[in-house]
């Protein structure tokens, strides 16, 4: 039976040809010790065998077997009959630290600030992540892991992958899987009055890839679109990044304000709204202010972009129904995301498209990524028609209930400082500060708390730049105790920064 690498080895052979000097035995030697030494191959890590060596290098395997007969004379490698060829455990002791490579192998990192294009200058205002975000208390829009039925999950992970067939691995459709998209038809026509078919569904990987896809699809470089303010920042940079003007365009308590967004840019060609539940504010957008919505977009040709992102959690009155759902002009491109109700390592999210823009948004899925991956939407398909999803809905939307509750009534230790809103809808809730907390920065707040183990966002983080400020805590993924202890550690934050001067 054939043996193979047991690790990954790669021996740089490209410079052999110019190293005339010594014999290729020679020279095969110097690179795979020179691999060893910088680390490249690892203490035990198996090596090809001679034959694959002698093939893969070209040459004969007389030539192979002489350079691993030095290394094993040397002390790099060892052999063990039927087992094949390892890298020594230990180098010999005068290698025993690494040893400066020829002049021709060394790598020096160059420092030296790059051009880059303006496109991603403008994006530095929002870095990319460099570690995971974890369930830290009071996280906003972060669902708690341990509610979600990682069993039954599992289960269905394993049972689609080993379906027969190829369905799950080969390339697929850009519009995404046929059983994910009659699910999620279902599913929003169901919970949030939405009133489309399954060919109208787009499967993408977040509601900000949604919201650039759109962008690309519908207008050119240097269009309007309006954006709430404050508003959800990784929709306001995918929209530069897709070459947009973002026009900020306030919100109150009916939400936006469409008069002042027809003021400031009449022609815009997108309006990116949060309707339910305006993020981070928690207002819903009043019937007036939806009809005068739709309607600028018929008369302007435009769209609007309704992000639903937790529409499916409402704890008082009856649910509000869809933007998309009133709208019977074909202007209102639909977003859901299951990262945000599931877990948001999952990067499902979708899109539900009028008739008439689905090629071209298909089209700049197709060239954004080709398509979502399939086993994941084949898991997510099933856990939803197994009505999975609708009992976790129901099991997360009574817990989120009663930590909402319980964090409304732990938060009146704050009430010297803040002004909670009404909090009816959602997974998180903010708060203003009031008169008494001029002298407070809702920034250093933050900073104070995240050095405590705790991430409270602060409003300004969403393009609220006037006073009074305020806060943004998540609550869904903590109980009444860690509530409890969690605002003490807040409520010391305000007492301390209450008794300095503004501005230090």
């Amino acid at each position: 039976m054939a043996k193979h690498a047991g690790s990954v080895f790669s021996v740089d052979v490209t410079g052999l040809d110019r190293d005339a000097g010594q014999p290729a035995y020679a020279r095969i030697s110097e690179r795979i010790r020179t691999a060893i030494l910088s680390g490249a191959l690892v203490p035990n890590a198996r090596l090809p065998s001679g034959r694959t060596l002698a093939r893969d290098l070209g040459v004969s395997r007389n030539t192979v077997d002489w350079a691993l007969d030095q290394l094993v004379a040397d002390g790099y490698i060892v052999r063990r009959r039927g087992a094949g060829s390892f890298v020594a455990a230990q180098l010999p002791e005068r290698d025993s630290a690494p040893l400066r490579p020829e002049r021709s192998l060394i790598i020096v990192a160059d420092t030296a600030p790059r051009r880059i294009s303006r496109r991603a200058e403008a994006l530095r205002a929002y870095p990319g992540h460099y570690e995971p975000a974890s369930s830290v208390p009071f996280t906003p829009s972060l669902p708690p892991m341990g509610l979600f039925p990682r069993d039954v999950w599992n289960r269905l992970l394993q049972r689609e992958a080993a379906k027969p067939g190829d369905d799950y691995w080969h390339y697929g459709a850009s519009n995404g899987l046929p059983a994910l998209r009659r699910a999620i038809a279902a599913h929003a026509s169901a919970m949030r009055a939405v009133r489309c078919s399954p060919e109208q569904v787009i499967v993408v990987t977040s509601t900000q890839q949604a919201v650039e896809l759109a962008a690309k699809s519908l207008a050119d470089s240097g269009d309007r679109a309006w954006c709430e303010l404050p508003g959800y920042p990784p929709v306001r940079h995918g929209l530069r990044n897709a070459g947009l003007e973002v026009v900020d365009v306030p919100v109150d308590d009916d939400g936006l304000d469409v008069a002042a967004g027809l003021a400031a840019a009449p022609d815009a060609r997108l309006a990116y709204v949060t309707p339910a539940h305006q993020y981070p504010l928690g207002v819903e957008l009043s019937l007036a202010r939806r009809h005068a919505l739709l309607d600028w977009a018929h008369e302007r040709d435009a769209y609007v972009l309704e992000d639903d992102y937790d529409g499916d959690y409402r704890y008082e009155g009856r649910p509000i129904a869809s933007l998309q759902g009133m709208d019977e002009r074909g202007r209102v491109i639909y977003i859901g995301s299951f990262n945000k109700i599931l877990f948001p390592s999952l990067r499902i999210a979708y899109a539900i498209v009028p008739e008439p823009l689905v090629d071209a948004i298909v089209g700049a899925k197709h060239i954004a990524d080709g398509h979502t991956a399939l086993l994941m939407q084949g898991v997510l398909a099933a856990f939803i028609d197994e009505g999975h999803l609708g009992h976790h809905l129901r099991k997360t939307r009574s817990i989120y209930d009663q930590r909402r509750q319980a964090f409304l009534e732990e938060a009146k230790m704050l009430e010297h400082w803040l002004n909670f809103r009404r909090a009816i809808s959602g997974m998180h809730i903010t708060a203003r500060f009031n008169e008494a907390a001029i002298r407070v920065e809702d920034r250093i707040v933050a900073e104070i708390c995240f050095d405590e183990g705790l991430i409270v966002h602060p409003l300004s983080r969403y393009g609220e730049a006037s006073n009074p400020g305020g806060l943004v805590f998540g609550f869904a993924g903590s109980d009444r105790e860690q509530i409890h202890d969690k605002l003490k550690i807040v409520k010391a934050a305000l007492s301390k920064l209450d008794k300095r001067p503004r501005g230090r």
